[in-house]
């Protein structure tokens, strides 16, 4: 695992720019969910809270994704067959791959490869999905 990632359980420490962006962000789904002006004075804490796991999960879902396509980029060139060990090129065609993740469904698109002495597909991006 990628030092960037070994402490999930800690906030990300951004830079003043991103921080900023950030705000926007936070900024602009809460007025989606609520309005310029915010929740309405009788909306309870229960609610807000709920808004924001919602909206959390989407970004979490998001993010997922795009970690995910970016990886799969590492196996866009030949590949190994992994029962025969003869390499080849991915397929022009990408795979379309629905997990499900700790907060919600997401479908990954990554690189498809096939062996045409072994009659198999496969997937090497997929294998690094077992954690």
């Amino acid at each position: 695992m990628s030092k960037d990632a070994r402490e999930l359980d800690l906030d990300l420490v951004l830079s003043a720019a991103e921080k900023a962006k950030f705000d926007e962000l936070v900024a602009m789904l809460a007025k989606r969910g609520f309005g310029e002006q915010g929740p309405p004075r009788n909306t309870t804490f229960a609610e807000i809270e709920r808004f924001g796991h919602r909206t959390g999960r989407m970004v979490a879902r998001a993010i997922d994704a795009r970690l995910a396509a970016q990886h799969a980029e590492h196996f866009a060139t030949e590949e190994p067959c992994p029962q025969c060990g003869e390499k080849h090129s991915p397929a022009e065609s990408r795979h379309k791959l629905a997990v499900q993740t700790e907060v919600g469904g997401v479908v990954l698109d990554e690189p498809a490869f096939r062996c045409p002495p072994c009659e198999r597909d496969f997937f090497p991006s997929a294998d690094s999905l077992a954690d």
